[in-house]
């Protein structure tokens, strides 16, 4: 049995154990002392973006959606039971997300851990189904689809991201569309589960007050009985470029517009932590709550608390969109589009409105450390190489005024950005 790894983060008093298991799969043990709720987060690297890969060097191409389809599918069991269930009985809450890169199945509970996590370990290592239970599930997830299409605040945030990535898979919803779903069969699921739920490509997250050896002999035990022979899949690992789409917008049964602003650019930094922490300093330095901007259209009310900004990051893009729900949707853009072009804005990057929002960022991590399902969810998003989420206010405090004026340049070369409303009819 591998060694485990320890990692003791004395500033913030935080542990972690590492390991990768004789199967390939990688586990990380994070010991919270005192607590009484343990999670456990299974991980796989497929994601919505991930429906084109290459096995052997040949390129594989899957309808869109495919991977949130497998995460509804892997939820029944040989006899279409749904394990759910299964947890609620030992008195789990377990639920599933499927992310552009990432497909995690998770659940958290007070008591039965051991129980629960050799369930979740189990119905995450095998796929059965058939195409009758494959095309009752199309109408479901159909169902869902049709629903999001109800939602003016994901119609406007996809509209925005579909035109600042028209005609690629990143402007897809993560479900696909009912089109697409419609073209994904037994054979397609079990190909992509065959390729993706393979240990080694799998990262198993524990959260909980452990005793960690006694944790790390049942994991490993149980995974013992799960080995493969190895396959070499290689994920798209190229940029994803597309011209950018300036305007568009739609009608809906709505009280007020919705504005959606998109930002796309390209990495300031192979550091993807350091890259996604830079972008939202910038951000919120400008338009955050804080911001004399902010506070000067909010008192003119030309917005409100529905002031929203994301932010993606990632090796292959890097988007930031801003969504609100306004009166006036293009005077608001306008006015956004000329704080991020103006010089006026450099005013507002200074050492000490810098060092505030520093603070205010290094708040909100040592809160989401005491929260177990944030806090696994954060560790996985964050985990590269020699990185993790423990690393993150290190790193933020790291960020010095010229970095942060560098990047500012940087972005401001390869801006791109776009807008999408929603109207009311």
């Amino acid at each position: 049995m591998p060694a485990l790894k320890k990692r003791y983060y004395q500033k913030i008093d935080e542990e972690v154990y590492s390991a990768i298991l004789d199967n390939g799969m990688s586990l990380s043990i994070i010991k919270k002392k005192g607590f009484l709720e343990k999670a456990a987060f299974l991980s796989t690297n497929f994601g919505a973006l991930d429906n084109h890969f290459y096995i052997d060097g040949e390129l594989q191409s899957y309808p869109a959606g495919i991977a949130h389809f497998l995460e509804h599918k892997l939820f029944e069991d040989e006899q279409g039971r749904d394990v759910t269930l299964d947890f609620v009985k030992l008195g789990a809450d377990v639920n599933a997300f499927t992310t552009l890169d990432k497909t995690t199945y998770y659940f958290s509970t007070l008591d039965h851990f051991e129980e629960s996590l050799e369930l979740l370990l189990k119905f995450t290592s095998k796929f059965t189904s058939s195409e009758d239970a494959v095309n009752h599930e199309k109408r479901i997830i159909e169902q869902e689809i049709n629903m999001y299409q109800d939602d003016p605040d994901y119609r406007v945030y996809l509209g925005c991201l579909q035109s600042l990535y028209p005609n690629t898979i990143l402007g897809r919803d993560i479900a696909g569309s009912v089109d697409s779903i419609e073209k994904i069969t037994v054979n397609d699921l079990e190909d992509n589960f065959d390729c993706f739920y393979r240990p080694a490509n799998c990262h198993l997250v524990l959260v909980g007050d452990f005793d960690v050896e006694d944790i790390y002999t049942f994991v490993n035990e149980k995974q013992s009985e799960f080995t493969l022979p190895e396959r070499i899949v290689e994920k798209e690992k190229n940029p994803i470029e597309s011209d950018v789409q300036k305007l568009d917008s739609l009608q809906m049964e709505i009280f007020i517009s919705k504005l959606a602003i998109g930002f796309k650019s390209v990495p300031f930094t192979d550091n993807r932590m350091r890259e996604n922490i830079l972008v939202q300093l910038l951000f919120n330095l400008l338009f955050g709550w804080t911001s004399p901007y902010y506070q000067k259209w909010y008192a003119e009310g030309k917005i409100d608390e529905s002031v929203s900004i994301e932010y993606e990051v990632s090796s292959r893009y890097s988007f930031v969109i801003m969504t609100m729900d306004t009166a006036e949707p293009i005077r608001m853009s306008s006015l956004i589009r000329q704080v991020m072009t103006s010089a006026d804005k450099k005013r507002l990057l200074t050492d000490e409105a810098l060092d505030l929002q520093k603070k205010a960022l290094y708040g909100e991590f040592l809160r989401s450390l005491d929260n177990i399902q944030n806090l696994g969810s954060q560790y996985l998003a964050y985990f590269e190489n020699d990185k993790t989420y423990f690393d993150f206010g290190q790193e933020l405090m790291g960020i010095t005024y010229k970095e942060l004026k560098d990047f500012l340049n940087h972005y401001l070369a390869n801006m791109e950005i776009t807008d999408f409303v929603v109207f009311p009819k």
